[in-house]
């Protein structure tokens, strides 16, 4: 019986997945699993995969080194040794007000972490002393166990100002988003020889710690990165006028050669090197012009093959529930392993971000390997399968149809993925979760606002930091439709979420001691992702209210009206107020009444950022709540000033 090492083609899109079914449909499919079950015949995996990438977050050396174990028993060879797991570089938001370093602190960096010579007085050198500390580490213990290392990262990435001071011809291309930065941030020009030498000298250093990285994935054009000339810069094509003429084919193939000059430097055997999001117009003539071993936008030199296929994801910025934590999505990785076999890509990268079912996804690429699926019907059997063993006999069925609900969730969130999903850029980065919904939010004092305006993603005016809108300088869901659009989402959302709470009370009431406790915490995690569709749902509609009420279309009815103390349109945006003060409460009783994680939250509140919410959420929730009571009365100067609005008559002369 063959195994996964053996095959694979380039993957399309991020996810294909399985349709929507109607309930009387899919209890008839699994009817047809039974009859077909014992004549189906698995389908045959091509043996081409010659290097197979697992990687996953890990909370420590230990864990690192278990996850390590357990994925060259499924027949790993290389481990990624840089997910967003390790320290992030806080010293990039180096100017106040100014939120776009937040997409590029948690990146590694090649000259971040193994600085060359030329650059040291310019880095802090305790952040990369300690990242190599972590990275030389994690290499040991691939060494022990006979694996091999990935590296990634975003190059090349954005420098301090100062560099460019003292080296003029060092200035690359501007890579910030202009919506969504106050400075300039600028990332090396590869142009430069002496910037090439950088990059090769750090690689060398790099690689003389780290012997066993093989692989090299860069992200580029994104995040605080970027290619000089290209049309996938977020400002247009721009670099250096010295170097304006250079071909993008010669960008690529010498920045590469320089970076595999730097492994050939510190030790034998070649550095294999792929560059993703690249936007470029016509990638597949740059990759005609590459080397083998040489990839953009995941075509290999020279023949523009297929460099890799991927299932899974690393970085939260894919996790569809983010910043809730560990609901699976094993429908999402069975249908991404299985379009991932049919590629003929030599490389297969198996991408583990949602750490907490770690062993489920492990279990679901095994199960594959042996017996891989090809349609709807063998993708639920193989599932149901898995689904037997973890809830037994009795409650499969039920966990089958609860992973089809989360996953017709997920597939919502990416409908409302725009720069990120509306809880990552809603709930966090706008601080929504945490901050107060009241009606004259530029009557807040500096007091009531310090606790969570610094962790706005905000690069605009304060008038639109005020506006819960406006999300990393657009306002992508303002509006009537814009509102009515969503709630149609989130109202679906909140309903196969509510399907998923029951199937998991089903099969509570079979399981047995054992196996209880891990589907009663996965109950308390779907119901924070609740509170967070709420949260996003009320922030939507609170705006949408608010606009209405202070274009001056809230009027105060005369005072015999039956309806004086009972106005519908005053009264609904009190009502999403209420709501989200309930929904914090409801949260905070979460939170306090679980060991386990059940939201993302940094370590320490230093470690609060823009992208991560602090230690002490229960606490900034009860300031919200606090604030939003004692702001409840402001509702009342919603309503338009009658007399400052009565018509005022000329006297006609006689």
């Amino acid at each position: 019986m063959e195994t996964l090492t053996k095959r694979r083609e380039t993957m399309p899109g991020p996810h294909c997945r399985i349709q929507h079914s109607m309930r009387g449909i899919r209890c008839l499919l699994f009817g047809v699993l039974l009859a077909v079950a014992c004549t189906s015949v698995a389908a045959e995996l091509p043996g081409h995969f010659t290097s197979i990438i697992f990687g996953c977050r890990s909370e420590n050396l230990a864990d690192f080194e278990s996850f390590a174990r357990r994925a060259k028993q499924s027949g790993a060879t290389h481990i990624v040794i840089t997910a967003e797991d390790l320290p992030w570089a806080a010293w990039q938001m180096d100017t106040p007000g100014d939120p776009y370093p937040a997409w590029a602190m948690s990146n590694v960096g090649l000259l971040k972490v193994s600085p060359p010579e030329a650059l040291k007085s310019y880095l802090p050198g305790d952040y990369s002393d300690l990242v190599m500390g972590i990275l030389r580490s994690r290499c040991a213990v691939l060494r022990k166990l006979g694996l091999k290392a990935a590296f990634t990262t975003f190059e090349p990435q954005i420098l301090p100002e100062r560099v460019y001071e003292a080296h003029p011809l060092w200035r690359g291309p501007q890579v910030d988003h202009p919506l969504r930065s106050r400075v300039p941030r600028f990332a090396p020009s590869i142009d430069n020889p002496e910037v090439l030498a950088l990059y090769r000298e750090s690689v060398r250093k790099l690689l003389a710690a780290c012997p066993e990285i093989e692989i090299l994935s860069l992200h580029t054009n994104d995040s605080g990165s970027g290619m000089s000339w290209s049309g996938g810069l977020y400002q247009g094509p721009n670099g250096s006028s010295l170097t304006r003429d250079k071909k993008m084919y010669e960008r690529y193939r010498d920045f590469f050669a320089s970076l595999q000059s730097g492994a050939a430097d510190a030790r034998p055997g070649r550095l294999e090197i792929d560059a993703e999001w690249v936007r470029e117009s016509t990638p597949e003539l740059i990759a005609g012009r590459l080397d083998p071993g040489m990839a953009v936008a995941n075509l290999e030199g020279p023949g523009a093959t297929p460099y890799k296929a991927d299932a899974g994801f690393l970085l939260d910025y894919f996790y569809p529930f983010y910043p809730a934590q560990g609901i699976p999505v094993p429908v999402r990785y069975l249908e991404e392993l299985e379009e991932a076999s049919k590629s003929a890509a030599p490389r297969l990268f198996y991408l583990i971000g949602d750490r907490f079912n770690r062993d489920l996804y492990l279990q679901i690429y095994d199960t594959f390997a042996a017996n891989p699926t090809q349609d709807d019907v063998s993708r639920l059997r193989l599932l149901r399968s898995i689904a037997a063993e973890r809830a037994g006999e009795p409650g499969a069925s039920a966990l089958l149809d609860a992973w089809l609900a989360i996953d017709r969730v997920q597939r919502d969130t990416d409908i409302l993925n725009f720069g990120g999903t509306t809880f990552y850029i809603g709930s966090v980065q706008q601080r929504w979760l945490t901050r107060p919904f009241v009606p004259f939010p530029e009557d807040l004092t500096e007091q009531e606002t310090m606790y969570y305006r610094k962790y706005q993603f905000q690069a605009r005016s304060e008038d639109r930091a005020r506006d819960l809108g406006d999300m990393q300088g657009t306002r992508q869901y303002q509006g009537l439709g814009g509102w009515a659009v969503t709630n149609k989402l989130f109202v679906r959302m909140i309903s196969e979420l509510n399907r998923a709470r029951a199937d998991l009370r089903t099969i509570g009431e079979t399981a047995g001691a054992d196996r209880k406790p891990r589907f009663e915490l996965l109950d308390a995690r779907l119901r924070v992702f609740q509170i967070l569709v709420d949260n996003c749902r009320d922030a939507i509609e609170f705006q949408y209210r608010l606009d209405i009420a202070r274009s001056g279309r809230l009027r105060r009815p005369v005072e015999f009206q039956e309806d004086l103390t009972d106005i519908p349109d005053w009264r609904a945006i009190r009502d999403v107020a209420r709501r989200e003060i309930d929904n914090s409460s409801v949260l905070i009783d979460l939170l306090q009444s679980q060991n386990a994680p059940l939201i993302e939250l940094a370590k320490t509140r230093e470690e609060e950022n823009i992208r991560v919410l602090g230690p002490d959420l229960v606490d900034q929730l009860r300031r919200k709540v606090k604030i939003m009571i004692a702001h409840w009365e402001d509702y009342k100067r919603l309503f338009v000033d009658e007399e400052s609005k009565e018509p005022k008559f000329t006297t006609i002369p006689h």
